[in-house]
């Protein structure tokens, strides 16, 4: 009886081996994002790795790992993505430009504040320019292309005209807009997008540039109640796998990938504008106060950026000015 028992059981275990067996995905994969646990954005990742793992009916798993689940800086994303230490990395080409300027043409002042254009008429004007720099530089293939809106500053002391950011310190993500405080006397810190709550919450930066979007999510209203609507841009956020990694998928689950990909793509940007309002509208509702900038601290604002994107442009050959020129032109 024993005897039996032990046979039983161990043709069981190997049933249960050989269903894990089939179980299993051919291809295991791990994405980064910059945003949180907590956040949407990093929701929208983990419905994207679903919607794979369905298409592809098992074969490709994602996992999808946020900003504070590996030892990741913004900066460090796309490295990682060349090493393949992840196959899928998420930034803003605001982090990427360190390592490959051509990239940082949006975020180059007011060449493309609206979100509307930037997806219709700007970024195709541009995109293959930007996807071969990349694949170039990082071995790596763009597969969303999306923005966060306005990038504003939000802060605890209140900041209604220009002059009051005098003197104060803003966290910061890019260099242009490095450049814009340094010529308005406030003073930039880099801190990683997981730590900006706890910076502001300890006072060790006055006010941080983001989105509405963020702000509401990250649950500032109970830490700042000053949004300064200091639109000069937005963040343009862009999806990356290693080439190696897509190129050695079968061409049915390649093909299933790249389907779900362009599907996301869309809903990350139609997300995007319902939550801007949504956001905003929240934000107020719980005491916020939104100054947009007076006509005359807008035109400032205008001419003390003006030099930024020329000098930008005289700074990235060709190709980095002929981006410039196309989102320029697509986008106003």
């Amino acid at each position: 009886m024993l005897r039996s028992l032990g046979r039983i059981a161990s043709i069981a275990a190997i049933w249960a081996a050989g269903q894990c067996t089939a179980l299993a995905a051919d291809f295991e994969w791990k994405m980064f994002t910059i945003y949180d646990v907590a956040d949407k954005q990093t929701e929208w990742a983990r419905g994207f790795a679903k919607d794979v793992q369905e298409a592809t009916k098992g074969r490709l798993n994602i996992r999808v790992f946020a900003g504070s689940e590996l030892p990741y800086k913004g900066v460090d994303v796309y490295r990682a993505i060349a090493r393949r230490q992840i196959e899928i990395g998420h930034s803003p080409s605001g982090f990427i430009a360190s390592d490959l300027p051509v990239v940082g043409a949006t975020a180059m002042p007011f060449v493309c504040t609206d979100m509307t254009k930037f997806f219709s008429t700007g970024l195709p004007k541009v995109q293959s320019l930007m996807d071969k720099a990349i694949s170039d530089k990082f071995k790596a293939t763009p597969i969303m292309h999306w923005a966060m809106p306005g990038q504003q500053i939000w802060s605890v002391p209140s900041i209604k005209v220009l002059a009051d950011l005098k003197g104060k310190k803003i966290r910061t993500w890019n260099r242009e807009q490095v450049e814009t405080l340094d010529k308005l006397g406030a003073t930039s810190a880099s801190i990683t997008t997981a730590e900006v709550t706890q910076a502001l919450q300890l006072g060790t930066v006055d006010g941080a540039i983001t989105a509405a979007i963020n702000v509401n999510y990250w649950d500032w209203a109970r830490i700042l109640k000053n949004g300064y609507m200091f639109n000069i841009t937005l963040s343009h956020e862009i999806i990356s796998v290693n080439n190696q990694a897509l190129g050695e998928l079968p061409a049915d689950v390649r093909s299933a990938f790249n389907e779900v990909s362009a599907r996301w793509e869309k809903k990350f940007r139609d997300e995007v504008f319902k939550l801007d309002g949504e956001a905003k509208s929240a934000l107020i509702g719980r005491g916020m106060t939104l100054t947009e900038p007076t006509p005359d601290d807008a035109k400032k604002l205008r001419d003390i950026t003006s030099e930024i994107g020329a000098k930008w442009a005289k700074a990235n050959g060709e190709v980095g000015q002929k981006i410039l020129a196309g989102l320029a032109e697509g986008c106003n």
